[in-house]
């Protein structure tokens, strides 16, 4: 990512409007600006971008920019609105050229799905696609108190986010309980934060057991923060927009003796369910990824 300078924060601004900057210049499909001391980071949580993202015709599924930034209050396509479009593309949420923007069929999911908990596991996935927050939720454990020090000590050494650390931890929290993925009310000021697993939906004992159902006879749902490097894997990450992967719960194993060592080696099927867009393409390629993995047929 490109660092530009900033001036010194005026403390008489709001610091979620002075954090982000206001530069007028292109952006040409690149990633967002860098502040001056320290990494940048989403301008806002996954909440204010579905909100964002409603703007657009659900029908047509995409809008120029122009009328995209009208559409959120802005008089050009430049300054605090190439923020937003951040925001959006890091979620995975729009697709950009020279022109328009264009929901992606997570957003399309998240907006749209036809149960709720279709709509919430979208808003998972879309809050795992915004790497440093994923980084943050896989340091942290599930269903126990994780202390707020640590994560920020863990914010501002390891993701080098040194000026805004109070922000980050801010839009980490509302946009992890937005995503089914907290425990209780967001308060970005308690002193520890509970997360849930993420699983495929993350909402309740109830939807997990019809994320099982779903998955079929004997599959469960794999968390969502395995499923990236599982697809990475297998030569399919490019399809992790579209697809539902799902594991065994039972299996067979082989047990091997020699020198003193036991070998056990477990057979678990795995299942990538891909949402196809358009077969005649989809099946070569799937195919075409798999064999250069080494998988055979």
């Amino acid at each position: 990512m490109a660092t530009i300078e900033t001036k010194p924060v005026d403390p008489s601004v709001n610091p979620s409007e002075a954090s982000a900057g206001d530069s007028g210049k292109e952006r040409n499909g690149k990633s967002g600006p860098e502040r001056k001391h320290g990494k940048s980071f989403v301008y806002m949580g996954l909440r204010d971008c579905e909100d964002a993202l409603r703007k657009i015709d659900h029908h047509a599924k995409s809008m120029s920019r122009e009328g995209f930034a009208r559409a959120l209050g802005h008089d050009a396509p430049k300054g605090r609105f190439l923020h937003k479009l951040d925001a959006l593309e890091k979620f995975t949420l729009i697709q950009l050229d020279d022109e328009n923007v264009r929901l992606t069929p997570l957003a399309t999911d998240m907006l749209y799905a036809g149960s709720e908990a279709a709509r919430t596991k979208a808003r998972a996935i879309a809050f795992l696609a915004y790497p440093e927050f994923k980084k943050v939720f896989v340091e942290c454990p599930k269903n126990q108190d994780h202390p707020r020090t640590y994560i920020e000590q863990f914010v501002s050494a390891k993701l080098q986010i040194v000026n805004e650390v109070e922000r980050f931890i801010k839009l980490f929290i509302e946009s992890a309980h937005y995503a089914g993925l907290l425990e209780g009310e967001p308060n970005p000021a308690a002193q520890a934060f509970r997360l849930k697993p993420a699983m495929t939906p993350a909402a309740g004992a109830q939807d997990q057991v019809e994320a099982k159902q779903e998955a079929g006879d004997g599959y469960a749902i794999m968390p969502l923060e395995e499923v990236e490097a599982y697809l990475e894997s297998v030569g399919l990450e490019d399809y992790r927009e579209r697809s539902e992967v799902s594991q065994r719960t039972t299996g067979t194993f082989r047990l091997a003796a020699s020198e003193g060592k036991v070998t056990v080696e477990i057979d678990r099927p795995v299942r990538i369910v891909i949402k196809a867009q358009d077969l005649v393409t989809d099946l070569p390629a799937i195919v075409s990824a798999l064999k250069q993995r080494g998988f055979k047929a």
